[in-house]
């Protein structure tokens, strides 16, 4: 009856541990992800969490749960479980962020490019946009839309039919009367566009262009640069837009025909992506700045 009970009880022992085992183990495996994750880009963290969710099983059973037969009887089973100096080298046992990490699944193979635009949505949109406004972005041919423009903002141009946001739903007109100005109606119309921007920082962005930079160079080779970095003609437009000039506001415009055009030939003459950055007035032109800024310097 005697060898009964203590069966029993040693039984019941083996299951505390084996439950104890598991979970101490995938906190100190969560725990180390963790620490990993601080130091890497957020929009790399998004995949790897949807990854952490499958890999549990990995570390729910250890082969190291026996307890080892030398040690004196003294020795109680939570202790062996809690205490990460063992001296068994068990790789099972998840003592160094480094050790989890090296067990995470590999990054998924890129898409090609005509059949992208799945894939590129699906990782931009789970970025954390200010609400409401992810449906400003353009979702069909995004990678060579992007391409596109930047090459025509680089040489001074803005391309039509490349678009990679919608169009404004606020028309620009003048009231009867009012000034041949802009004024800070027309530049309000430019608001939800800045706050998209200014919503993601640059660093989970560039986390996309590097995923995608294979891409973007054969879009840009198809373009006729079999030869050229993609990433120098970003740099180039980015430079384009940033030494648009300072100016005096408001601005006078003229409607010779259908279109109004700044009335100063000096203003008018500049290159358009410049010209489109004086319309979205003083503030708004001086935050798309900064942000851009903060693109150039991830960039180089």
């Amino acid at each position: 009856m005697q060898r009964l009970i203590a069966l029993h009880r040693q039984i019941a022992t083996e299951v505390v541990m084996a439950e104890q085992k598991p979970n101490n183990n995938q906190q100190l495996y969560y725990a180390g992800i963790a620490a990993i994750v601080i130091v890497v880009l957020i929009a790399l963290w998004l995949l790897l969490a949807k990854d952490d969710e499958q890999e549990p099983a990995i570390n729910l059973l250890p082969p190291a749960i026996t307890e080892p037969v030398t040690p004196q009887p003294e020795t109680e089973p939570e202790q062996d479980t809690l205490e990460p100096d063992t001296t068994e080298p068990s790789p099972e046992q998840v003592t160094e962020p480094g050790v989890t990490e090296a067990v995470a699944e590999p990054e998924v193979a890129l898409p090609v490019l005509d059949e992208s635009d799945a894939e590129v949505k699906q990782r931009l949109l789970a970025l954390n946009w200010r609400s409401g406004l992810a449906g400003l972005f353009v979702t069909e041919e995004m990678l060579r839309n992007f391409v596109v423009q930047t090459d025509n903002i680089a040489q001074g141009q803005l391309a039509t039919g490349h678009r990679l946001l919608r169009p404004l739903e606020q028309k620009f007109a003048l009231g009867e009367g009012d000034p041949m100005q802009l004024n800070e109606s027309s530049f309000a119309r430019y608001q939800p566009y800045i706050q998209l921007i200014e919503s993601v920082p640059a660093e989970q962005m560039l986390a996309l262009f590097n995923r995608y930079e294979p891409l973007l160079q054969q879009a840009y080779a198809e373009l006729g640069y079999p030869d050229e970095l993609f990433k120098h003609k970003l740099i180039a437009a980015i430079d384009v837009l940033l030494e648009t000039p300072e100016v005096s506001y408001p601005l006078t415009l003229e409607r010779p025909s259908v279109v109004y055009v700044f009335a100063d030939p000096a203003i008018e003459q500049l290159p358009a992506p410049q010209k489109q950055m004086l319309r979205l007035g003083p503030d708004n032109q001086q935050r798309f700045k900064a942000v851009l800024q903060r693109y150039k310097q991830l960039l180089q």
